[in-house]
Parts: structure tokens; C-alpha cells; sequence
């Protein structure tokens, strides 16, 4: 199953969660919001989507107001967004 990993490395994670629960994540998958326990400025947004959506979510992702929602999240961290598509493995 596909995997996007959205890491956030923030100025203030406030400000950041208000602007993410505006823009909240699609509806396909089951998305999480994880924070670093030791530094509570970096954030991952994780979505384990199906196959048949990972089409839809890039969509979704590549949009015109995503790309505005970046680019202000982008100037709220200290450092870019990284967005990652990932693959389970089994051992």
C-alpha cells in the first residue's frame, strides 16, 4: 500500500495547525498527524492511500490552491517541505 509523508520542519507549530486544519488533507486514505517528541516543530503528515488513489491524491496535491498552501508553509519552517511516496515492505 502507497505512502505520502508530508515532513514539516516548523517556526510554530500554532501557526502551522491553523493553516492545516483549514486545508485539511483529501478524503482518500486515512491520514495522521505525528509530531516529534523531542522537537515539537517537526510534524509528519502520513497517508496510507490505496493504489487506485495515489493518482487522486497527487491531483489533489499539485493543485493550484495546494500549491498556494505550500508555498505558505514553506514560509512559515525552517526548512522546505519534503514530500515523500513510499512503499510498505515486508521483512
Amino acid at each position: 500500500m502507497p505512502f505520502l509523508v508530508a515532513v514539516h520542519h516548523l517556526k510554530d507549530f500554532d501557526e502551522w495547525l491553523k493553516l492545516f486544519k483549514g486545508n485539511p488533507p483529501p478524503k482518500a486514505g486515512r491520514w495522521r498527524l505525528m509530531r516529534g517528541i523531542d522537537d515539537r516543530n517537526r510534524v509528519h503528515v502520513v497517508g496510507e492511500v490505496q493504489a487506485s488513489d495515489v493518482n487522486a491524491v497527487k491531483e489533489f496535491m499539485e493543485s493550484d490552491r495546494m500549491q498556494d498552501v505550500f508555498r505558505r508553509v514553506n514560509a512559515m519552517s525552517t526548512a522546505p517541505l519534503e514530500i515523500l511516496w513510499l512503499e510498505e515492505l515486508t521483512p
